[in-house]
């Protein structure tokens, strides 16, 4: 059975960076709120913007350049992964999908002309994805 799961969106944050420690390691997630414009033609034929929302969690490193550099409003490139996050409350299943960013892009502000220090230091290693594929594929939940 083949499959794939890959994920790019680019958008604008709606908040500042929500960043918690998890496990007994204290490791990083940063949750990221994105806000993706889809401009369409309402009945009327106008013009009308029809946003979409995706909760993004961002991982370890990632992170830590999340909270340091991003707030709201700030536009973002996303590359990362489907997943789904399930929890029980009062005796109620209940399930979200959401994305597992792999690398973040932070896009300049403005009029396009300033660049970003953090754009190149926002990709994970590349130990790290391996790491947390093992981590997944073991069954392991990292919080």
């Amino acid at each position: 059975m083949a499959s794939f799961n890959k994920v790019i969106l680019m958008g604008n944050l709606t908040h500042n960076p929500e960043v918690r420690s998890v496990g007994r390691d204290g490791m990083k997630v940063a949750r990221l709120r994105l806000a993706i414009n889809e401009r369409r033609r309402d009945r009327n034929g106008q013009m009308a913007d029809a946003p979409v929302f995706v909760d993004v969690d961002a991982w370890d490193r990632l992170a830590e350049l999340s909270a340091q550099y991003l707030s709201k409003g700030r536009s973002i490139l996303v590359e990362g992964r489907l997943q789904m996050d399930t929890w029980e409350k009062d005796g109620v299943r209940h399930q979200k999908l959401k994305v597992r960013a792999i690398a973040l892009k932070f896009l300049p502000q403005g009029d396009g002309r300033q660049r970003s220090d953090a754009a190149a230091a926002a990709q994970i290693p590349q130990d790290a994805e391996a790491r947390d594929r093992d981590a997944d594929e073991n069954g392991e939940i990292p919080f």
